[in-house]
């Protein structure tokens, strides 16, 4: 498997490194820490830029020396990329390159958004990279995920969708799942029928649904209630309106209320 580590050198994207390497503790892991630095060619001088080469080179070493004694698998291994190309440019060109199947990103608190790749950009490589990507808080702490929660608008997705996308990812193993179907019609018993569909294709979870309309699901007051009885978020891609719902820099609902849980985006 091979997983991409966003990283500023920040503690927040120090944060979500240490919860790759504990997220997929049990599987064999190529890691590629992804930096990138705006290097003037042009209109730096040699020294300067060498200079400014090498700090950055010491530092991504320091941070894979870091995670190599933090990790415990022998099967994890830690390598680099740096570049110079914008951000969503680099990510693509390094999931080509490295053949990713798992982006980490650490995601910046409501009061924080400065850093030059968390913040505003956690939601900028969700919305334009077409790979699955989990967004780590800050204050996420790692926590064996056995309880999931997934909003979802099934107006887009077929139970029968939601279980091929959670059943393809190996580093996926709760035992319990919850499906808020998101439904301001409220449209009948189409959460039960949904929620048998999805049962009854994963045999080693216990899967519940709600249905609650969009405007209820995205309160402060629910987001904390699953904050306390969840241990992660799961977003399916093509869901796109739960994504700006949650994690739009300036709109979404993370952008003022706390959060600490990671959120995983499932693409096909």
């Amino acid at each position: 498997m091979n997983v991409l580590l966003l990283t500023d050198f920040s503690k927040v994207s120090e944060n979500a490194g240490k919860y790759a390497v504990d997220f997929l503790q049990d599987l064999s892991v190529n890691f590629y820490l992804l930096n990138i630095q705006d290097f003037n060619f042009k209109k730096t001088n040699s020294g300067k830029l060498e200079n400014q080469l090498l700090h950055t080179w010491e530092k991504l070493q320091d941070g894979i020396a870091s995670l190599e004694e933090y990790s415990r698998n022998e099967n994890h291994h830690f390598s680099y990329v740096l570049s110079s190309e914008n951000l969503i440019t680099a990510v693509r060109k390094a999931l080509d390159e490295k053949k990713i199947d798992l982006i980490f990103i650490g995601m910046a608190s409501h009061e924080v958004h400065h850093h030059p790749i968390l913040g505003d950009h956690a939601y900028e490589v969700i919305r334009k990279i077409r790979c699955n990507i989990m967004a780590v808080p800050g204050e996420s702490k790692y926590e064996k995920a056995d309880k999931l929660v997934l909003p979802v608008d099934y107006s887009v997705l077929s139970g029968k969708k939601v279980h091929q996308l959670l059943e393809s990812k190996k580093y996926i193993s709760a035992t319990q799942i919850t499906l808020i179907e998101l439904d301001e019609k409220h449209a009948g018993n189409n959460a039960l029928a949904i929620k048998e569909e999805v049962a009854s294709e994963m045999k080693n979870a216990n899967v519940q649904a709600l249905q609650m309309a969009e405007s209820e699901i995205f309160t402060e007051g629910l987001l904390s209630e699953i904050q306390d009885r969840f241990d992660m978020i799961v977003v399916l891609g093509k869901n796109l309106s739960v994504c700006d719902r949650l994690l739009h820099a300036r709109h979404g609902v993370f952008a003022t209320t706390a959060n600490s849980l990671p959120i995983l985006v499932i693409h096909q």
